[in-house]
């Protein structure tokens, strides 16, 4: 069953401690195109993130999650800005403001390369929100980070998130298995920078 209140560790802390918060958020780069932002993630964003986790949605991630499990997750993600220069980030749609989901460039034990992932609510769906912030997190990545490779690691599944990776002109190149998942996840490798 999943957790569906907040926890105390998802209120903002103390007004100095928020303030460091900020501070850390406004390091992050920002990633502009024609309709969308993203921009770091924040506290207040983890309610969507958990919505996406914690439901059905949940399933392309190896939920759904409790809600404890979906806190750890987003934690984990959003930590790797300071661990290793690169994480989630939370999508807007510029024009209006709305949140429509995350992509990441993360690296989880038991990944052999970075990874491109991306999670979208079920209203950002068939507009096109997400080939485009995930070719720009991955444009970023390969151009700005140096990323040699950069696969995307799918559920055989989850055939929405094989299209868009397929769009992206990503190719299965081979499967993985991760201990704590009950079936392979397809890897599908992007093309480098200078084959795009």
């Amino acid at each position: 069953m999943t957790q569906t209140m907040p926890q105390p560790c998802e209120r903002p802390s103390t007004p100095e401690a928020m303030a460091h918060a900020a501070a850390l958020v406004a390091a992050l780069p920002v990633l502009t195109t024609e309709r969308l932002t993203l921009r770091a993630p924040t506290l207040s964003d983890f309610e969507a993130y958990a919505a996406i986790a914690c439901g059905p949605r949940g399933a392309g991630l190896g939920g759904p999650m409790t809600r404890s499990d979906a806190w750890y997750d987003y934690a984990s993600m959003v930590g790797n800005w300071l661990l290793r220069g690169h994480g989630l980030w939370s999508v807007e749609e510029t024009a209006s403001g709305a949140h429509l989901g995350f992509v990441v460039i993360g690296f989880e034990p038991g990944d052999p390369h970075h990874e491109l992932g991306y999670m979208f609510n079920e209203g950002a769906e068939g507009k096109g929100f997400a080939v485009e912030a995930a070719r720009a997190a991955r444009d970023y990545a390969q151009s700005t980070l140096n990323v040699p490779v950069l696969d995307s690691y799918i559920f055989a599944g989850n055939h929405r998130s094989i299209a868009l990776a397929t769009r992206l002109g990503a190719e299965h190149v081979g499967d993985i298995s991760y201990p704590e998942d009950d079936e392979p996840s397809r890897i599908y490798r992007h093309p480098c920078r200078a084959e795009v």
